[in-house]
């Protein structure tokens, strides 16, 4: 078998967007384009009684939909305003919006929904005139040296800074193109649902400070208003969902509770209609995925919804009175659709690379679109160990590529982010590279992982404590069962959760000869403030005040026992990362450097928290090397 290699993810083809159009499966693949360092997308319709799989359209991007029946590709207008392009398949123009659009659907006969992104300043852009766009976006123009910021949050990973927008929703005239906006300017809208012409949604009003409790709101066409049926200052309101034809809400009730019960509302109360404690995503992480994936539709009255399991993401069915798994595979589905009653996912099972399969008694794979490129290629297969701690642990080790029990290999402890996501026995670019360069490479889901239920995934009970003895002991477990490892040469990296856990490590114990801290936290109280997602730790934890706060976290800052450093540590950190900002590198950089311990920084200008999943080619392989390089250096 020959080795996996750094560059092989250059040939991975990313599978997304899956969706069904004439009795035909449509489905983005996404493959780097090394030439021009980015990703070429393909639109495929694929026929799965024949297996006849035809690109209908090929390009840089691509955003389609199916909108009354249909296929439509949405496009930014190539103009000086911003205006959305809406073609068919032939590149034949449909509509123009003047609308920074965010999606569109079918409401009823009359008019489409819509969602699109504004600017508080020019809240009516969609009613302007030329005139008034073009003076508006002279003004951008000017303002464009200085950054003003008077709203919390302020920015988001992955789409900057985001002080002043909202995301608003608005109807459209299907008969004359007129717009209409539905929400007020300072609404921004987080989900919806339509239910037999009726439109409900999800949406945090606010003008200074967005609050973690959103409220659920009807919007009455007939009349143009817009009706609050729920609002709680101390409920999470998760999602809304489709269920026998009714609105149902996936909430939590408390603080410390991580998974989502459904509900429906009554008399603008919630009623409990089924208890769980799951939080109904696929948490399974992966570096070989790109793209848009489905979470959830309702078929038939019936509610269909990802989740994460245990140590696997499967699709399951919701009645209003039972939740059962349709999948029953180690591995992840990572999107699905329906072609009248025939269920279409694609997933990642097998150990192999994603593809499209039928399920049906049996899971059937349909597509072979990765079949060549680990043709031939040594895939480690995840070998499972557990022990109790508080409870089971587990978690996964990898054999290096021409095992010989004889011999003693170094090991790599790869950590996962979230915390609130798992590992699991899906393909891992990065993992199987260093198998195939001969580590061992264990991996598991220690307390905080998500799939286990609420006391398990306790993010404050667990963060910086339970979670850090879980993964030493796995270590120790490792250890004795694979006495090929040496225990001289011992590695450990991590991002978002896992960069953090990488930090907490080098500063408790001198056990890993080298370390590589991606997109980590090593402040949490700085990073309390300027993340763009901490200051909801306070309402999620019920943490009562910012003194509080300050108290907790900084006992649980890795930079706080940067005294007991003495491990050669890379960080790698992207520039644009608002989830875990690059300064939370900076810090424990300077204060290693201060301590002489050997460290390294490497930046990514332009890249955010996404850059080991969808950063460009060349920096994804950047980052890798770098990882790679440091990993040799100290214990080859």
């Amino acid at each position: 078998m020959r080795p996996v290699k750094l560059d092989l993810m250059l040939e991975y083809r990313y599978l997304s967007n899956l969706n069904t159009y004439n009795n035909e499966l449509l489905f983005i693949d996404t493959l780097a384009d090394s030439n021009n360092n980015d990703y070429t997308q393909r639109l495929h319709s694929l026929n799965p009684e024949n297996g006849e799989d035809k690109i209908i359209l090929e390009d840089k991007r691509i955003r389609y939909s199916v909108v009354d029946n249909k296929l439509i590709i949405i496009k930014r207008g190539s103009g000086e305003f911003k205006e959305t392009l809406i073609e068919d398949i032939n590149g034949n123009k449909l509509m123009i919006l003047p609308l920074n659009l965010g999606l569109i659907e079918s409401l009823n006969d009359d008019y489409y929904y819509v969602e699109a992104s504004i600017d508080l300043k020019a809240s009516e852009y969609h009613t302007y005139s030329d005139e008034e766009k073009k003076a508006y976006h002279e003004s951008l123009k000017k303002e464009s040296d200085y950054l003003v910021l008077d709203e919390y949050p302020f920015f988001f990973n992955g789409a900057g800074f985001i002080n002043g927008m909202r995301n608003r929703a608005f109807i459209v005239n299907k008969h004359d193109l007129s717009i209409k906006a539905i929400t007020p300017k300072t609404m921004d809208v987080e989900g919806h649902v339509i239910i037999d012409d009726k439109l409900y949604l999800m949406a945090n009003d606010y003008e200074s400070m967005k609050q973690m409790w959103s409220s659920v709101y009807e919007y009455h066409v007939e009349n143009d208003t817009l009706e609050c049926l729920y609002h709680n200052d101390h409920v999470f309101v998760r999602r809304l969902v489709r269920v026998n034809d009714k609105l149902c809400v996936l909430a939590s009730e408390k603080t410390c509770i991580y998974g989502q019960s459904f509900y429906e509302i009554e008399n603008h109360e919630l009623k409990k209609i089924y208890e769980t404690e799951y939080m109904f995503w696929n948490s399974v992480g992966s570096d070989c995925r790109y793209g848009k994936f489905r979470n959830s539709m309702t078929k038939d009255g019936v509610l269909y919804i990802l989740n994460t399991v245990n140590e696997r993401s499967l699709l399951e069915s919701f009645d209003g009175h039972e939740l059962k798994e349709l999948t029953d595979f180690e591995g992840s589905v990572d999107d699905f659709t329906f072609i009248g009653d025939e269920l279409y996912i694609i997933a990642m099972k097998d150990m192999k690379l994603e593809e499209i399969y039928h399920v049906g008694d049996t899971v059937e794979r349909i597509t072979s679109l990765n079949e060549d490129v680990l043709k031939d290629k040594y895939v480690a297969e995840p070998e499972r160990l557990s022990f109790e701690n508080i409870d089971e642990i587990r978690g996964f080790v990898l054999k290096p590529i021409n095992y010989d029990e004889n011999k003693k290999y170094p090991m790599i402890l790869d950590i996962h982010g979230g915390p609130k996501t798992a590992y699991g026995e899906v393909f891992y670019h990065e993992m199987q590279l260093w198998a195939s360069m001969g580590y061992f490479v264990a991996f598991s889901n220690p307390h905080c992982s998500d799939g286990r239920g609420d006391d398990f995934t306790d993010y404050l009970k667990h963060y910086g404590a339970t979670d850090y003895d879980d993964i030493m002991m796995f270590v120790d477990e490792v250890l004795k069962k694979y006495p090929a490892i040496d225990e001289e040469r011992l590695c450990v990296t991590g991002g978002s959760y896992g960069g953090y856990m990488t930090n907490w490590i080098i500063t408790h114990t001198d056990r890993f000869k080298a370390a590589a801290s991606q997109r980590s936290i090593s402040n949490r109280v700085a990073d309390f403030y300027y993340s763009d997602y901490s200051y909801d730790v306070t309402y999620e934890n019920g943490i009562p005040n910012d003194a509080e706060a300050i108290k907790l976290f900084w006992d649980r800052s890795p930079i706080k026992y940067v005294d007991n450093a003495v491990t050669p540590t890379l960080f790698i950190q992207s520039t644009e990362d608002y989830r875990c900002p690059f300064p939370e590198a900076l810090q424990l950089f300077s204060a290693l450097k201060w301590k002489g311990v050997e460290t390294r920084i490497c930046g990514f200008k332009g890249e955010n928290h996404e850059l080991s999943r969808s950063g460009k080619p060349s920096h994804r392989l950047r980052r890798l090397e770098e990882i790679t390089n440091w990993m040799e250096k100290h214990v080859r």
